[in-house]
């Protein structure tokens, strides 16, 4: 009963599940200000839902609607519609060069937290290029200082790259006790 995992079919399922879940979130909160679950475009009114409040939660949290144009803390916000596709183009660039890296990792767990960063970077792609902002809406908050709103993606990319680290500190930290070992035999 002890199977092996097949890796190409585990990164998948990380991958689509990252996916699913910030499309599923996403639209759930466009639905609610928009009455439709299927809005395909980016909307007319924006400006009305931009910074929109659904409730406010637990005395920390507040479920909102915000339409991010730039990247993160909505550094590079333009209204230059070419921004949109130049950040687009840099995150698609960024995915290549992490599969090709994912391509010569030999570790799964160095693959599975590096698909985490795709499937939340792709996620957010899907956004430009359908709103031309990316959908945030997870607003944490102490008294009145805000943390800048954001989405499941950028949780899957924030996970992925903590994972990631935190995966090379703890083999640095091995690899460094083994020579030390080494040394005293």
């Amino acid at each position: 009963m002890n199977q092996k995992i097949n890796p190409k079919r585990f990164l998948m399922l990380i991958f689509i599940a990252g996916l699913l879940l910030d499309f599923i979130t996403k639209q759930i909160i466009i639905s609610m200000a928009y009455d439709s679950f299927w809005i395909l475009s980016f909307p007319s009114d924006f400006n009305n839902y931009t910074g929109f409040l659904f409730g406010s939660y637990f005395g920390f949290f507040n479920l909102v609607l915000v339409f991010n144009k730039g990247i993160s803390f909505s550094m590079l916000s333009s209204n230059i519609e070419a921004m949109r596709w130049l950040l687009s183009a840099m995150s698609i660039f960024i995915v290549i060069l992490i599969i090709k890296f994912i391509e010569q990792e030999k570790e799964l767990k160095y693959k599975a937290s590096l698909t985490l960063v795709i499937a939340g970077a792709i996620g957010n792609v899907i956004d430009r290029i359908r709103f031309g902002a990316v959908v945030d809406f997870l607003d944490f908050y102490i008294g009145k200082y805000h943390w800048p709103a954001f989405n499941v993606a950028d949780i899957c990319i924030c996970t992925g790259v903590g994972l990631f680290l935190l995966f090379k500190a703890l083999d640095w930290k091995s690899h460094k006790e083994r020579i030390k070992n080494k040394k005293k035999k």
